[in-house]
């Protein structure tokens, strides 16, 4: 490495320093303010941390950091042996000097000079601090530090930690390299997995065809020539040898296959842990933004973060960042009433502002909570009004509103406030996630905002549907439920189709015509599915013509040329080794709401038949779901239950023709589910059909052993297997 290439390096690594040194010294300097902690124990790891800043700094050179960090060991120095201890305007450089030194990193990042940067202007400041020639409270002007980015590579480099604990630094894109990889590895290794009952089936033929060859040379008369018989013994010694290789590559690729489906798994679990990070990462800058502002403010505000140890992908978390950044200054400057006002209102002076991060399943719900005094919905009437945008009698649409751009509460224009911006800036990167966000408040008692979002946005559990014979693929986590295409269902309202559903009425879009590509016109009764979205305060029912599968990917981007491609969020390999873009549900919901009104979906009504009715059990709603759509589009009446227990209900009141169970479900599981339909003399001829991810023979046969008619493994699952077996089955 030259000269060049490895000042370059060092700086590199230096400017990541500051970052890290940076936040300790923020979070140490936090709670020392506050009294947390032991102060003697707070101002030795301050100072530390100058300290160890200074030594990189003059390692790369940089003298104006150095001389910073110097003059902050004096302060603190001073504060720690008792001769001055800190007050408020010690405090106050003390944190200005944090945030020059960290736009001071910003700027040796773009190789920007440091001769007019703002730690150039506060060193004569920090200077007589150091010195002790600064006796009166001066106000230190804050400085922003530099603007949060929600871009993937936001952050390079990624720390580790080794078994020994020590740490390794290594550049995201690397790790993001060695992740795709792995996902690829393990989608060849399920690919590979779904030709074992291929193989199966050419070992079944071989030996077939041996027996078949032994029957024909019994069938040979006894006057046939010796050497023909000689020549047949020899072909089939050979069709024997032929079916014994096989037998005997299949279990060792059997038993190797079943190894490497376990490394497999593991490697990729592996690669995705090391991607991994605490919660409090994502939260990192809140409880100091939350300090200068009620500073700024005059209120008096506790900031509490939650869910410290509940662990997510360090891309969620940058890109969780500037949301929460932008939630907790609203709550801050919109819902924490003044220590006069919440006097007024019975209430304790100082506010409190919560940050909590909990594990749902595969996703994080993170819930951003104020004790303030609550939207004020009149005034978002008044606003909306003066917008020309429509109102609505349900509060939870009246609040939506707030998400829209340009819409604000705010009485008077503040640096914090009072531009419209924010909310919907907070809707569009959370949606951009895959998630959802919700709103809930109480006027007078406070303010929650919730945060849906998967824990990965490297692998996602995704729906594929087809659309204008192409397959997409909708994040699970957006989609509310799915049904089949009822002409019943379909409302005219102000030439705009709407479906009928539980809770209203949707618009109902095709999904192929909002991602501008034809769409076939469906006569009533020609099938066809609805998906219906929900992507933060948008719903949309989505007309696709097939459900495929549910299936877990692993997400790349569309390349440069192709990431400003309007409502798409990347693609995947499917495990049948196609590719499935993956729909941005959020973005073409909001474009699909805006669009005008296109030709109809469906035309005149179709007589009803008698149907065969079907109970659907499995705990997963998205899978039963997914199940009840495909039989319905085949013509069968199906019943929905959560677990066993309710199906055995449903199984005692309801005429049933034919049980499609899940094997793991809580309570009362498929195999006991079955087990109990055999011994009962009312049930006992009732079809059953297994449907489970449990795939050894030792499941199987004990599935066969309760009394199963057919039993579908979910690997290898697809809708012509199940209508087959039902098929059959009745």
């Amino acid at each position: 490495m030259n000269k060049t290439a490895l000042i370059e390096s060092l700086m590199s690594t230096f400017v990541e320093e500051v970052a890290d040194h940076v936040r300790s010294f923020n979070t140490d300097l936090l709670a020392l303010e506050s009294g947390q902690g032991d102060s003697a124990n707070l101002l030795q790891s301050l100072f530390r941390t100058a300290h160890n800043l200074k030594g990189a700094s003059r390692a790369v050179d940089v003298g104006l950091v150095e001389s910073a960090c110097h003059a902050l060991e004096d302060v603190l120095a001073r504060a720690r042996d008792g001769s001055r201890p800190l007050d408020r305007g010690g405090f106050e450089i003390l944190f200005a000097t944090a945030d020059a030194i960290q736009e001071a990193g910003a700027r040796l990042k773009e190789k920007q000079s440091l001769a007019a940067s703002p730690l150039a202007a506060l060193m004569p400041r920090l200077t007589a601090a150091a010195g002790g020639t600064e006796t009166r409270h001066v106000p230190v002007p804050l400085v922003s530090p530099p603007p949060l980015r929600v871009e993937a590579a936001a952050l390079p480099m990624v720390d580790r930690r080794d078994a020994d604990g020590d740490t390794l630094r290594v550049q995201a894109s690397k790790l993001d390299t060695v992740l795709t990889r792995s996902g690829e590895l393990l989608l060849a290794v399920r690919q590979a997995e779904r030709r074992r009952d291929e193989w199966t089936t050419v070992e079944e033929g071989a030996s077939g065809l041996a027996e078949n060859f032994r029957l024909l040379q019994g069938l040979l008369a006894p006057d046939t020539d010796t050497e023909m018989r000689a020549a047949a013994q020899q072909v089939g010694v050979g069709i024997d040898k032929l079916k014994d290789d096989l037998e005997r590559v299949l279990a060792a690729a059997a038993s190797g296959g079943r190894g490497l489906v376990r490394t497999a798994g593991d490697l990729d679990a592996c690669v995705r842990g090391l991607r991994m990070v605490p919660f409090a990462e994502a939260g990192q800058g809140l409880e100091r933004a939350v300090r200068d502002l009620a500073l700024a403010a005059g209120k008096e505000i506790v900031f509490k973060l939650l869910g410290h140890e509940v662990e997510l992908d360090r891309a969620v978390a940058e890109r969780l960042k500037d949301p929460l950044l932008h939630l907790v200054r609203n709550a801050v400057d919109h819902g924490i009433e003044s220590p006069a006002e919440r006097a007024a209102a019975g209430k304790p002076s100082a506010g409190v502002v919560t940050v909590s991060a909990s594990l749902k399943g595969s996703q994080v719900e993170i819930a951003i909570t104020d004790d303030g005094r609550g939207l004020d919905r009149q005034r978002i009437r008044e606003e909306a009004r003066a917008r020309g945008m429509p109102e609505s009698a349900e509060d939870r649409d009246l609040l939506a509103l707030v998400f829209h751009p340009g819409l604000s509460t705010a009485r008077a224009l503040t640096a914090v406030s009072g531009r419209g911006v924010g909310l919907d800036v907070v809707k569009s990167q959370v949606n951009a996630l895959h998630g959802t966000v919700g709103l809930e408040s109480v006027a007078g008692v406070g303010t929650t905002f919730a945060l849906t979002v998967p824990l990965t946005v490297t692998l996602i559990r995704a729906l594929l549907v087809e659309a204008a014979g192409r397959t997409f693929a909708m994040a699970t986590t957006q989609v509310m439920a799915l049904r089949r295409l009822l002409p019943a269902e379909v409302r005219n309202v102000g030439g705009r189709e709407m479906l009928a559903v539980t809770s209203g009425l949707l618009p109902l879009v095709s999904l192929a015509e909002a991602l501008g590509l034809p769409a076939p016109r469906r006569d009533r009764g020609q099938g066809g599915f609805v998906v219906l979205v929900e992507a933060g305060t948008s719903r949309v029912a989505f007309v696709v013509d097939e459900l495929c599968a549910e299936q877990d990917l692993v997400v790349t981007g569309l390349g440069r040329r192709l990431r400003r491609v309007p409502n798409l969020a990347g693609c995947a390999l499917m495990e049948d080794g196609g590719i499935a873009l993956i729909v941005s549900a959020a973005e073409l919901a909001e474009s699909a709401l805006h669009a005008p009104a296109r030709r109809p979906l469906v035309a005149a009504a179709a007589p009803e038949t008698t149907r065969r009715r079907l109970l659907v059990a499995d705990d997963s709603v998205t899978t039963r779901t997914l199940e009840k759509a495909i039989l319905e589009e085949a013509g069968y009446e199906v019943r929905l239950a959560a677990d066993g227990h309710q199906a055995w209900r449903i199984l005692q009141e309801e005429a049933i023709d034919l049980v499609v169970a899940d094997v793991e479900m809580p309570g009362m599981d498929g195999f006991t589910l079955t087990d109990s339909v055999r011994h009962s003399a009312a049930l006992r001829a009732i079809p059953v059909v297994l449907v489970t991810s449990l795939s050894t023979d030792k499941d199987r046969a004990r599935g066969l052993e309760v009394g199963a008619n057919a039993y579908l493994v979910k690997s290898g699952f697809d809708r012509s297997r199940l209508l087959e077996a039902v098929g059959q089955l009745l």
